[in-house]
């Protein structure tokens, strides 16, 4: 273990919120914004940006390249960001309990996006092409985007801004369409032309 690590366990174990962002801030050069609210969490990140009226509760684990979260935007319980590459998530942004992300490659989330429920999973390894390292298996959700519970995501996909997964989706392959809604095992098109924001 190392000293790094050893001194973010024990500031996860601060009760002051501004005690723990003013030596995350200082000890290990973190940009936090204001009105930032940290739970008991570890972030052990080589380069991390919080944005303004951020809040990261309790029993997350984050340890990854580079951590970007924009302004407004939360993350719950019992997540897993984990591994060797860079995760974002955007403005406006949630994401709610239990989900599993995986950083072989980068995963970015955009803005005013929900991974809702629990129990998701976003993959960014596992195929031939990690043995051979040839080909970008990062993992693309963009804006305005709702995921229900429980849904799977292989290396590579990428949704496409306005447009609703439905729980339980198994996402194997790009979706470059907008306001379509998403389902299924393997998961397809099941409405096009309809905006989940206004219509769902």
């Amino acid at each position: 273990m190392t000293l790094k690590s050893i001194i973010l366990r024990i500031i996860k174990y601060i009760p002051f919120n501004s005690v723990k962002v003013f030596l995350l801030k200082n000890l290990f050069n973190y940009s936090i914004g204001k009105n930032v609210k940290i739970g008991k969490t570890i972030i052990n990140c080589n380069k991390v940006y919080i944005g303004n009226n951020v809040h990261i509760a309790s029993k997350n684990s984050i340890v990854c390249n580079e951590f970007s979260i924009g302004e407004n935007s939360s993350i719950h319980s019992g997540n897993v960001i984990q591994g060797r590459a860079n995760f974002c998530l955007g403005t406006n942004s949630r994401i709610i309990n239990n989900h599993h992300f995986d950083l072989w490659h980068n995963i970015q989330i955009g803005n005013n996006t929900w991974v809702a429920g629990k129990n998701s999973q976003f993959w960014t390894h596992g195929s031939i092409h990690t043995k051979l390292n040839n080909k970008d298996l990062s993992i693309i959700i963009k804006n305005d985007i709702y995921i229900g519970s429980a849904c799977l995501f292989a290396p590579g996909v990428v949704i496409e801004s306005q447009n609703l997964v439905g729980l339980g989706s198994v996402v194997t392959k790009k979706f470059l369409e907008n306001n379509t809604i998403i389902g299924g095992n393997p998961a397809n098109v099941v409405k096009q032309d309809i905006d989940w924001r206004t219509n769902w």
